[in-house]
């Protein structure tokens, strides 16, 4: 099988058609992309978790699955409380290794208020590198499924969800690769070094805070939207393919109103990657009825924000560039790893 997730005809193929549904209280169906999980609860509390991985050298790899997966949950609208990890380290692995990456992890539970229930490691010959499984779970407080930004899987049709969201604003938050290209940083800063100045690279690796954290997000449920999706494997492309599967719309973006930071743009170069298509946790699509509202929420709450494109009735997925329309494809493999496939490296950075 190719690279990154996999593609939504062998999951439907050779997953799906294996499941049976048989607990009524489960919030949400299997799908080729929903990271969550959920139990109805009673009195509007419902419990949720998300699962995310990441691999890498870098002292951050856990870093990235702790936020992959807390992101998730706020694009529910629900608060990661805890999170357990796994990590599975390559045989070359030392225990200075583990140490780092557990300080990793730690880093982004305090900078998420998070609470680490559960840390097991383990080496197996399966592992190249280091890999990192995270588990954020939380509570949404609501009357009901839809008040928890569920509506992509529960008590909606494809056809409600197509004339009801058809019209609406597409409002894109954080920066297209930047997760991705800050990865490719930790892991080959000195390979970079040959190439750009220390000031550019200084500069690229303080973009880490231009991330958007989930608590950022969670006010937007406050405001009322119809969906929110993190961009994650396969990148913004991939999330825009998603987006309109889950709410079977189509929908017309403006490429030029995908915000990118130099710096991914031009280390994405050096590698000859594509920024549209590397992992961008820690950006988000909002599908809204008010993106003017939407973007002054999150505006306020330090997070990059603008006005992407429409949802459309049609199944139609335009993306235009100046006077060029084209349509979009399914998503192809994440950059990242492909980037990864091509390096063999057992030390953490």
């Amino acid at each position: 099988m190719r690279y990154g997730r996999l593609t939504q005809t062998a999951w439907q193929r050779s997953v799906r058609r294996q499941l049976h549904n048989r607990e009524k209280d489960v919030l949400f169906g299997p799908s080729p992309w929903e990271e969550c999980s959920g139990i109805a609860g009673e009195s509007g509390v419902s419990f949720l978790w998300a699962d995310a991985y990441t691999a890498g050298n870098s002292v951050h790899t856990g870093y990235y699955a702790v936020l992959r997966a807390a992101g998730e949950l706020a694009a529910k609208g629900a608060r990661a409380s805890c999170v357990s990890v796994r990590i599975l380290f390559p045989p070359e692995a030392e225990e200075e290794d583990l140490k780092a990456v557990t300080a990793g992890i730690e880093e982004a539970c305090s900078r998420m208020d998070l609470q680490v229930t559960s840390l097991q490691g383990e080496t197996s010959c399966a592992a190249e590198r280091i890999i990192v499984l995270a588990t954020a779970a939380g509570r949404f407080h609501g009357k009901n499924e839809q008040d928890a930004g569920l509506t992509g899987q529960i008590g909606i049709t494809g056809q409600q969800k197509h004339r009801e969201t058809a019209g609406q604003e597409i409002v894109f938050c954080g920066y297209a690769g930047l997760e991705g290209m800050l990865r490719i940083l930790d892991e080959s800063d000195d390979e970079l070094g040959t190439r750009f100045v220390p000031d550019f690279l200084r500069k690229a690796k303080n973009l880490a805070d231009r991330l958007v954290m989930p608590e950022q997000i969670l006010p937007l449920f406050d405001a009322g939207v119809t969906a929110v999706f993190q961009a994650g494997s396969g990148g913004i492309l991939a999330a825009l393919w998603e987006m309109a599967e889950t709410l079977n719309i189509g929908f017309e973006a403006a490429m030029s109103e995908i915000s990118m930071k130099q710096e991914t743009v031009e280390i994405c170069e050096f590698y000859r990657l594509n920024p549209y298509q590397m992992t961008s946790s820690g950006s988000y699509l909002i599908v809204t009825e008010d993106a003017p509202k939407v973007i002054e929420i999150l505006e306020k709450a330090g997070a990059r924000a603008g006005r992407l494109g429409v949802a459309k009735a049609r199944n139609a997925r335009v993306i235009t560039s100046g006077e060029e329309v084209r349509y979009l494809d399914r998503p192809a493999p994440d950059e990242l790893e492909l980037w990864m496939a091509g390096r063999k490296q057992t030390d953490v950075r």
